[in-house]
């Protein structure tokens, strides 16, 4: 499951918005980010794109990104996602990293 509001909430918070700050870039209601962000309402795909237009960022990837878990994978995928999640990392720098010292996610993850 990918999980795009707690990616939300996880850039609002890396670029350091609140969240009527970030509801009004949006266009939408803080009550309808604050549902977004604790998986009470999923995102629109409009809003999805609100996010790509406004920040440059895909939430689908830094879900991936943060969240993905690249053991999961058949074997034959791995490396190649943990290449492509360097490219990730690399792209989207302090919003792809995570603060709670996790390492679950696949940019996190090192070469095994």
């Amino acid at each position: 499951m990918i999980r795009l509001g707690k990616t939300a909430r996880h850039l609002r918070e890396k670029l350091g918005l609140t969240q009527r700050a970030a509801a009004e870039r949006l266009g939408i209601s803080y009550v309808h980010l604050c549902n977004v962000e604790n998986d009470k309402a999923t995102p629109s795909p409009e809003l999805v794109e609100k996010y790509q237009q406004i920040w440059e960022v895909d939430l689908h990837v830094l879900a991936w990104c943060l969240y993905g878990d690249v053991k999961k994978l058949p074997i034959s995928l791995r490396r190649p996602m943990m290449e492509l999640a360097k490219a990730w990392r690399e792209q989207l720098g302090r919003i792809a990293s995570k603060d709670d010292g996790s390492t679950s996610g696949v940019c996190s993850v090192s070469g095994n």
